[in-house]
């Protein structure tokens, strides 16, 4: 039988999409690589904003997240999320989410940086994993759902049309009139990151030659404490633990921050990624936490005990890592892109919400509510269906281990925190001339190392030595397959009717 709804993703955007699409009788296909512990959404540790409390309001909520966004959010976008945040607190709360809460049973709020409020919500440090188990204990079992745990290996178009109308997994066509990718971002074009591994962006570079635009892909955002042990994969230190007292120091002991930013250790995570690679010998002291680390942030207590680390030593080797990437599918906020029948939510989309530079603990609210906004749109305008008479599938075979690492490294040389015409250009020209160019992957690398090529500046997740400041004309990279990288100076989705 033919779902109402294909959703490829099974992180926290996906799932509160098939949740809401089902409770209103509407049937899902949902796609799920792997376990879906192996979901980015899963693994996150810090928590979800939003404004709460009396003494903070939505407004203070998107000043903070504009401020982070470097220029490049799109106001009316974080309006309307962070006034929908609350909202969406609620949604969870009763769903069973057991946010933390102090011993007078207020919510136990802690802060991140560039925040001006204690407004983040949080399940000790596994805040993701505790959202998605309550997700699927809604889901699980649910007769309108059919889980699939499948690799999604092309998207398939009406050739008169050009509407997306189904998907490929696993050698056989699904077909459906709605299809929403919610894929995650593209980290692990990276030979590093705080990600699972299966996400290069393979949704994306799919939207991609199915005839979508990609925007913002240059924006690549560092996570600033990471901590690497040997035959362990990396340890990301979650933001909240500077918020609750934890701070930075380099190898003369000094708290170099305040030599960098007003907001100090709290600054925003490029800032305080770059501050880290200037600096030597970083740590991250957690003193201030030594009575409570083990119960508040109990999975990194535990990590850093099995790694070896000998927690009187009061600080923590850190350097910055591939954490999340800022651009993706141009998208509505309810997820529409630029092909009929096609569906982008989460980090695998770009709305104008996270700017040049995501807000910590931004990235679950954006999930949560693009996907209930998209689920709303295709309840409310419920495509008809006609059977294409031909149908083109826009396809992806696996990279070949050779080729993924040999890419994995091209990217970390050229796409670092610091970044520079003479490489990019070393990159570019080494990819045109790879055997595999014409492979999806590749494509996709291509256009990330031109976006960068062509920004001619530095801002939030992007920064180049040899254009050090931030020009004063504002504007989005955008491409598509009938478009090479161009400039838009206004918002990105303006195009897109919402």
């Amino acid at each position: 039988m033919k779902p109402d709804v294909i959703i490829v993703g099974a992180g926290i955007a996906g799932l509160v999409c098939a949740l809401e699409c089902v409770r209103h009788e509407r049937s899902v296909c949902l796609v799920y690589h792997g376990a879906f512990a192996q979901s980015s959404s899963y693994v996150a540790q810090g928590g979800i904003a939003a404004a709460w409390r009396e003494d903070d309001a939505p407004v203070q909520h998107m000043t903070d997240t504009i401020m982070a966004g470097d220029g490049l959010c799109d106001p009316r976008v974080v309006q309307d999320f962070c006034d929908r945040a609350p909202e969406f607190i609620r949604y969870l709360i009763e769903l069973g989410v057991p946010f933390d809460v102090s011993s007078m049973g207020d919510f136990q709020l802690t802060r991140e940086g560039a925040h001006a409020s204690d407004r983040i919500f949080h399940v000790k440090d596994y805040t993701g994993t505790a959202i998605i188990r309550a997700l699927l204990s809604q889901l699980k079992d649910h007769p309108l759902v059919d889980f699939r745990e499948a690799s999604l290996e092309g998207l398939l178009c009406d050739e008169m049309t050009g509407r997306v109308v189904g998907i490929r997994i696993d050698g056989t066509q699904v077909f459906s009139a709605n299809t929403v990718l919610a894929t995650g971002g593209f980290s692990n074009m990276f030979r590093q990151s705080t990600n699972p591994t299966q996400q290069m962006g393979q949704g994306i570079a799919l939207a991609y030659l199915a005839g979508a635009a990609l925007g913002d892909l240059e924006f690549i955002q560092f996570h600033p404490t990471v901590y690497c042990a040997t035959g362990h994969p990396p340890l990301l230190i979650s933001e909240a633990l500077r918020g609750e007292g934890a701070f930075l120091v380099n190898k003369n002991n000094d708290r170099f921050m305040v030599n960098y930013h007003e907001l100090g250790d709290l600054a925003p995570r490029d800032v305080v990624s770059r501050a880290i690679v200037n600096e030597a010998g970083v740590k991250l002291n957690i003193s201030p936490l030594m009575t409570t680390i083990d119960h508040r942030f109990p999975t990194i207590f535990k990590a850093l005990c099995e790694r070896g680390f000998q927690m009187s030593s009061y600080e923590i080797p850190i350097h910055p890592m591939v954490h999340y990437t800022l651009g993706g599918i141009v998208a509505a906020p309810d997820g529409q892109t630029r092909c009929d029948g096609l569906f982008a939510i989460g980090e695998c989309a770009v709305t104008g919400f996270h700017g040049a530079n995501r807000l910590a603990s931004n990235s679950l609210l954006e999930a949560g509510v693009m996907g209930q906004r998209c689920a709303q749109r295709l309840i409310h305008t419920q495509a008809a269906w006609s059977s294409p008479s031909h149908v083109i599938c826009h396809h992806m075979t696996p990279l070949l281990v050779n080729d993924r690492h040999w890419l994995q490294q091209l990217c970390c040389e050229a796409l670092g925190l610091i970044r520079s015409e003479s490489s990019l250009r070393v990159a570019i020209e080494s990819i045109q001339s790879h055997p595999s160019l014409a492979h999806p992957l590749f494509q996709f690398g291509l256009k990330i190392l031109q976006s960068a090529l062509y920004r001619h500046e530095s801002r939030g997740g992007h920064y180049r030595s040899d254009y050090p400041l931030t020009n004063d004309d504002v504007c989005h990279s955008m491409v598509s397959r009938q478009q090479e990288v161009t400039h838009v100076p206004t918002v990105l989705n303006t195009s897109i009717n919402t």
